[in-house]
């Protein structure tokens, strides 16, 4: 029995010592981490100047929206509880750390093996936002649970809720509960309801998810939450929650003095740089340096304002990139810019004409038959309501004819096109499979600047990058980011040098001719999206660029007039912008890369749509091609495509290219035979279109083509064509 009395001694003992050896290393390494920690009353005490400073191209400071401040004492008193039941239903009770939700977040974290749980009180996300970083360190918590204790030392809790408040960040540059109530609002944070009251309560956790301004959904849902928890709370009775959240979320936004939207937009950027919130970044005293050009942005701003006389509901929008650096110069347009809309024919060099040149389906010289067409009972049509007949890629992109856009993306394949775009950062929906996507019918649309950065890349010779706002960012003196990005690669230099070829001619004689007086070479595309119903157009493009920059200029609106097209305001306006950027000096001419070569070719050759080499100067007419591309000597060749158009009240019409040295035979078969239906011997590099008129209505047939080259009896099989006869 004492030899048992022992060892239980023994082991108290051990434990006891063990303990308190543990202890005493915990507090000795408390206090080495924390001892030259400590509060620093003007980081709280002068919170309406942040120690972030924003910078343009010119060492000029950009300002945020006016610093407000206001005092708790006159906030409505459903204000502070919605913020406390939110963030911290036991604030005035704890004295700074909440021990309880302290355990539940260990709990927590011991159960998903994680470190993701915190619980954070009012008090320590004050001295987080004001004094330290996000990151989730032992070190970071021991230095906040010190100054939290000094900081309720210090202040009451009503002072520690009102810095609170001022400091926090309500997204789209609102920066304290009053700037936050003058934005969305249009009144002082004294006047709030409480709905309104919840709504910003609601946004704080996570400012970009619950965007007020521009995901309001979201927003009304976690303002609907936290009135809940208000009524379980007894904060609020079941009558003034029913009443609040049926309340329509109804915004009076006011623009702040200073350029909010356009500081809003930096923090982000730098915020995810940095990896931080927008509330560490607010006072961490870093100095953000940009691309942005201040002067030019306000002078391209007043001559929106001056020059195009708008209805209020027409929105107008600039974005200018410098090539070299990827870095936004000018940003006129704001929330415009960040929107979805219909990109029109802007889509067409990125969607169908650079992806078709990429895999050598055409050359600028390629012919297409500019014809009435029904694919799948999809019907396009050009603008001017008229068909061309044989026309070439060049002459069909600089005019923007839509039914050779539609007729090459049936051709590369609705996927190949779309994975290609996506390399230049176009996003589809699961619903964008049809090829009205060729005319930019989009079921989400795409926003400016994603846009604006394809044509870009076309500029770099295929070389892709992101553009942005910041250069660098420096802390303490030190530099922690610097712009040093690398593009990608993502299509053939060639590729993008023949769509910058054809777009130069759009200058000279297509949609966007009123650039053609421009005293150096510019690259543009028009794009119209016209209204559902009437003759009112919803969105209007000019996206250009030469040598040093990219411009992209943009009005819309539901009811625009049939007057503001691609072709006029937008070009009207980039046309503006070439003047004031180009004052001084002119920029140099496009330079062809080594993957290009102008060649000649047959002239007489051409005018039959065959592009084949020139035998004679005094029978050519140049283009450029990629070399992996080039034509050749004319051949004695049969293209083995056939086409059946099957309009309504119509029989079906079998279309096909035959060559000189050729016969053909048109076959039609059903479920109880097969036979010719059409046949000839002698041709001559023509179109057939063959009308089947003993087709019977509401039959089922297939169609093919059997090609025979004369001189060696080779036979050639089309594809098979299925279709139901009206």
């Amino acid at each position: 029995m004492k030899k048992i009395k022992k060892i239980l001694k023994i082991i108290f003992l051990t434990t006891v010592g063990v303990l308190g050896v543990t202890l005493l290393s915990g507090l000795g390494y408390y206090f080495s981490v924390t001892h030259a920690v400590n509060l620093q009353k003007d980081k709280l005490e002068n919170l309406s100047a942040s120690s972030l400073v924003v910078y343009d191209k010119n060492n000029q400071q950009i300002i945020p929206s006016s610093e407000a401040y206001i005092s708790v004492e006159n906030l409505p008193t459903y204000t502070i509880d919605a913020f406390v039941s939110a963030e911290d239903k036991r604030f005035y009770s704890h004295h700074g750390i909440d021990y309880l939700r302290v355990g539940g977040a260990i709990a927590t974290n011991l159960k998903t093996r994680s470190f993701s749980q915190g619980a954070s009180t009012i008090s320590q996300q004050l001295i987080k936002n004001t004094h330290l970083s996000s990151e989730k360190t032992i070190n970071r918590k021991l230095k906040e649970y010190k100054l939290t204790k000094q900081l309720e030392k210090n202040y009451e809790k009503n002072e520690i809720l009102e810095m609170y408040l001022n400091n926090i960040y309500f997204g789209n540059g609102c920066y304290g509960i009053e700037n936050a109530s003058i934005h969305y609002f249009g009144k002082s944070a004294s006047e709030l309801t409480l709905a309104e009251s919840a709504l910003l309560a609601g946004t704080i956790n996570a400012p970009g998810i619950y965007d007020i301004q521009n995901r309001t959904s979201k927003a009304t849902e976690r303002r609907n939450l936290i009135l809940g928890l208000m009524k379980s709370q007894g904060k609020i009775t079941n009558k003034e929650y029913n009443s609040a959240v049926s309340m329509p979320v109804s915004l009076n936004l006011t623009k702040l003095s200073g350029n909010n939207f356009l500081y809003n937009e930096i923090i982000e950027e730098a915020c995810k740089h940095l990896k931080k919130s927008e509330n560490e970044i607010k006072n961490s005293g870093i100095k953000i340096y940009t691309y942005f050009d201040t002067e030019l942005n306000n002078e391209i701003s007043d001559q929106m304002d001056s020059n195009y006389n708008l209805d209020s509901d027409i929105a107008s929008a600039c974005i200018i990139i410098d090539n070299e650096t990827n870095g936004i110069l000018a940003y006129v347009g704001g929330k415009t810019i960040k929107d979805n809309h219909q990109p029109g024919s802007a889509i067409k060099p990125i969607l169908v004409y650079a992806p078709a040149i990429e895999n050598g389906t055409i050359s600028p010289a390629t012919k297409i038959n500019d014809e009435e067409i029904n694919i799948s009972g999809y019907s396009p049509e050009n603008a001017d309501k008229q068909y061309h007949g044989f026309v070439s890629v060049r002459e069909a992109l600089k005019n923007s004819y839509n039914i050779p856009a539609v007729k090459l993306l049936n051709e590369i394949g609705i996927s190949y096109a779309q994975n290609f775009a996506k390399k230049l950062g176009i996003e589809f929906s699961s619903k964008d499979n049809n090829l009205a996507i060729a005319l930019g019918g989009f079921t989400d649309g795409i926003n400016l600047n994603c846009l604006c950065d394809c044509y870009v890349c076309f500029a770099n010779n295929g070389n892709y990058k992101k553009s942005q706002f910041i250069s660098k960012i420096t802390a303490d003196g030190k530099t922690v980011y610097i712009d040093n990005r690398q593009g990608k690669q993502v299509m053939k230099d060639s590729t993008a040098y023949l769509i910058t070829d054809m777009l130069k001619d759009t200058c000279e004689s297509g949609t966007a001719r009123r650039l053609k007086d421009l005293e150096f070479e510019v690259a543009a595309k028009t794009g119209t999206v016209g209204a559902a119903k009437g003759t009112k157009n919803t969105d209007a493009y000019n996206v250009s660029y030469t040598s040093k920059h990219t411009v992209l200029s943009y009005f819309g609106g539901r009811d625009m007039p049939e007057k503001i097209n691609g072709a006029t305001y937008p070009t009207l306006l980039t046309k503006d912008v070439y003047t004031a950027l180009y004052s001084d000096s002119k920029p140099r001419s496009f330079t062809k890369p080594n993957s290009v070569e102008i060649t000649k070719i047959s002239k007489s050759d051409y005018q039959d749509n065959i592009v084949s080499l020139s035998t004679s100067d005094s029978d050519s007419i140049s283009e450029v091609f990629a070399k992996t591309n080039l034509p050749t000597k004319k051949k004695l060749s049969q293209n083995a495509k056939i086409e059946v158009f099957n309009f309504e009240n119509k029989k079906p019409i079998i279309s096909f290219f035959i060559s000189n040295g050729y016969s053909y035979k048109i076959v039609r078969r059903n479920e109880k035979a097969e036979e010719i239906i059409s046949s000839a011997i002698n041709n001559n590099n023509e179109i057939i279109k063959f009308e089947d008129k003993t087709a019977k209505s509401h039959q089922i047939y297939e169609y093919f083509v059997e090609f025979c080259e004369k001189s060696s009896g080779k036979i050639i099989k089309s594809n098979t064509i299925k279709l139901k006869s009206f």
